[in-house]
């Protein structure tokens, strides 16, 4: 039990060598779906031991901490590998042809290289004890996401890829003198290390600079508003699939650093409230979901009316964070587990009936009721879940972030919050309207049931789910947030 930690990293990396051999593109698939399923049952095994047994360290090469690298698995960074690996598997699953169809046979073997090297970075950041590794991780998992963005068959796909690395570099130069000016001051990289010095000595000059410039470089990293630019192109211009899988991981990746370098390593010192960061990034939150939702409303393309819902989702998680309560980091964590459902869901969608197809629009999907009669009533599920209906995990999502707002110093925000939730409904039923009351465009579309149509189906089962029994979301959630609160009440 003990292994699996570095078992999580390991197994892909050792896949990765092999599939390069092959250069097979049905092996390749064969060995990432089989280590994508491996990873997701190991990381079930892991969140089981951490709930009985407590947090499990991993020390490499036997190395001590602080001297030697050290993977957590705390229960924090069990709830997001779950996430992660759970979204991996599924797009993969649902994927293959997609990914044939999409991206240039010559390619295909490297895609799935570059997809497991980016799931590796995306669970190194999350087991990682040791600060430069989570830089080391950010890096593995944004240079594969360079490649997997630029395999897109629009024209275009090419130029978000290099506009994302350039963006994403600038985020990472930010976070890398964070962590220098870290080390500087206080002499190690372990993260309980660093914790401790900066509680024994005074705030200096460079912690208050490396606060600031965390924050900037996860905002960039996170498409955290106003640092979002980067995102709409990526959603419009990535292949499908590739979107798809980034809706439910990347951007969660992005907040789980922000919780472990606010709330944990920072924590003796309160950054959020001592520098009146809290209420800054609230302001600017508030001001992200209005205007985010607002342009959803006024968007013709699906991918890109998803891109700006997905933003607003993003602020309002952070609005739950920046309650600075524990009512409010569960909110906030329930919230990211459902959005991801639902997010990647609706994502999924668009990518198994428009599997060559870029620039899709809202009079695409005209008639599609008719056609894809239970793929739809899934996709219907999902919408609604978005929404906040009850009976759906969207509606859990919104009932604990608004409860948790009203019980705060700032329950007035809640109408903003409600506001924007009843705004959602006018860019929903643009959706609604166009595939249950008009008729179908394309004539030629087929409605026959191919298996890639059940995991949509799965995960609108899931929304429903984790709507009625929330005991994944709502009682993990509340079990992390007493842990970081009796940290910080310390």
């Amino acid at each position: 039990m003990s292994q699996i930690p570095i078992l999580i990293i390991i197994l892909p990396l050792i896949i990765v060598p092999i599939i390069l051999l092959l250069r097979n593109n049905l092996y390749s698939y064969i060995l990432s779906i089989a280590v994508s399923l491996i990873n997701l049952v190991l990381t079930i095994l892991l969140l089981q031991y951490v709930l009985k047994s407590g947090n499990l360290y991993y020390e490499l090469g036997s190395w001590s901490a602080p001297i030697g690298i050290r993977l957590n698995a705390d229960l924090l960074a069990c709830y997001f590998l779950l996430l992660i690996n759970l979204m991996s598997f599924i797009c993969l699953a649902a994927g293959k042809k997609i990914i044939d169809d999409t991206v240039q046979e010559n390619n295909i073997f490297l895609f799935y290289i570059a997809w497991l090297l980016c799931n590796i970075g995306f669970c190194g950041i999350i087991l990682t004890d040791d600060i430069f590794n989570l830089f080391v991780f950010l890096e593995i998992s944004s240079l594969s996401s360079y490649f997997l963005i630029s395999q897109g068959t629009h024209k275009a796909s090419p130029i978000a890829a290099i506009q994302y690395l350039f963006i994403g570099s600038i985020g990472a130069v930010f976070i890398l003198l964070a962590i220098g000016m870290l080390y500087v001051n206080t002499g190690t990289l372990n993260m309980t290390d660093i914790s401790q010095s900066i509680s024994i000595g005074n705030i200096s000059l460079p912690i208050v600079l490396s606060i600031g410039l965390f924050f900037v470089g996860i905002g960039i990293k996170s498409a955290l508003f106003p640092l979002h630019g980067w995102l709409v192109k990526t959603y419009s211009y990535a292949p499908s699939i590739v979107v798809t899988y980034f809706s439910g991981t990347s951007t969660k990746v992005g907040i789980y650093i922000l919780l472990r370098v606010f709330l944990d390593i920072f924590h003796t010192i309160e950054p959020l409230e001592y520098y009146d960061l809290a209420s800054f990034i609230l302001f600017l939150s508030l001001l992200g979901v209005f205007l985010s939702t607002f342009f959803a409303i006024r968007q013709n393309e699906v991918n890109k009316m998803l891109a700006y819902s997905s933003i607003a989702q993003l602020s309002y998680i952070l609005i739950a964070i920046m309650l600075m309560t524990p009512e409010g980091l569960s909110a906030a964590l329930i919230h990211i587990f459902n959005h991801s459902i639902i997010k990647t869901g609706l994502f999924l969608t668009i990518a198994v009936l428009f599997v060559n197809q870029s620039n899709i629009t809202i009079s695409d999907l005209s008639g599609y009721g008719k056609n894809f009669p239970v793929l739809m009533l899934s996709f219907l599920i999902l919408i609604l879940s978005l929404i906040g209906l009850p009976l759906t995990s969207g509606f859990i999502s919104k009932w604990y972030l608004v409860s948790s707002i009203l019980d705060s110093n700032v329950w007035y925000i809640s109408i903003m919050v409600l506001v924007t939730s009843f705004m959602t409904v006018f860019y929903a039923w643009l959706l609604i309207e166009k595939i249950y009351f008009s008729d179908l465009v394309d004539s030629k579309k087929y409605s026959h049931f191919e298996f890639r149509y059940s995991f949509v189906i799965l995960l609108a089962i899931a929304s429903i789910f984790l709507g009625i029994d929330t005991t994944l979301t709502v009682d993990l959630s509340e079990e992390i947030s007493n842990q970081f609160y009796m940290v910080l009440d310390k």
